[in-house]
């Protein structure tokens, strides 16, 4: 129909491999039709969107727009970002890591491993919800699936975590509370990225964000 968004007609097409697609009106009248270059210029506008959400970039900027424009689409989320990042200090000042200031190197590797696999989680659900794949599994059946996902990473890099920080003869506790923080923070990631995007869906909120 001529009201059809976008987004499913792009869907169809490349559902059932079309070139093109008729547009009809309420009667059913052929008024039009929609060719294939016309999807791609759709599509490319859509990756380009989706791209910006998930650097968290809020507006269709370009980089030829003005200084004030990319500014007011860059910062919210970099203010975002400074909380959590604020939080996570004032955390971790909670705790005296002068008894141990071994402990301060492998921070920076357990938090960079977390965000890569939120990353991944997230990226893997957002492009399912954009083919519609996502609908075929009820929300519980993506988190059980990504906890083992999860559970075989965490549990690879923790031993390799252990391994090399035993070859570079750490203390055996330090080694083994850094393994058991990473595999914590793997296994959180992956949920988390599986879930947020889903439940963002939900409450129509663009996932990619």
């Amino acid at each position: 129909n001529y009201d059809t968004a976008a987004e499913e007609v792009v869907r169809v097409m490349q559902k059932y491999d079309l070139v093109v697609i008729p547009v009809l009106d309420d009667d059913e009248r052929l008024i039009g039709r929609i060719t294939i270059d016309d999807i791609v210029d759709v599509m490319q506008e859509e990756a380009d969107r989706d791209y910006q959400l998930a650097s968290g970039i809020s507006e269709d900027v370009e980089s030829s727009d003005s200084i004030w424009t990319l500014t007011r689409a860059r910062l919210p989320w970099l203010l975002i970002g400074m909380i959590g990042g604020m939080s996570s200090a004032y955390i971790i000042g909670v705790f005296d890591i002068t008894q141990n200031p071994a402990m301060a190197i492998f921070m920076p590797l357990i938090a960079a491993t977390g965000g890569n696999v939120g990353v991944q989680s997230a990226a893997l659900v957002v492009k399912a919800l954009a083919n519609q794949s996502a609908l075929d599994e009820t929300v519980w059946q993506k988190l059980v699936k990504e906890f083992g996902v999860g559970l075989l990473n965490a549990t690879v890099c923790s031993l390799i975590l252990f391994a090399a920080s035993q070859l570079f003869h750490f203390e055996l506790m330090l080694s083994l509370t850094a393994s058991i923080a990473l595999f914590s923070v793997i296994i959180f990631a992956s949920l988390s990225g599986t879930f947020i995007p889903l439940m963002l869906n939900k409450v129509k909120i663009d996932p990619a964000l």
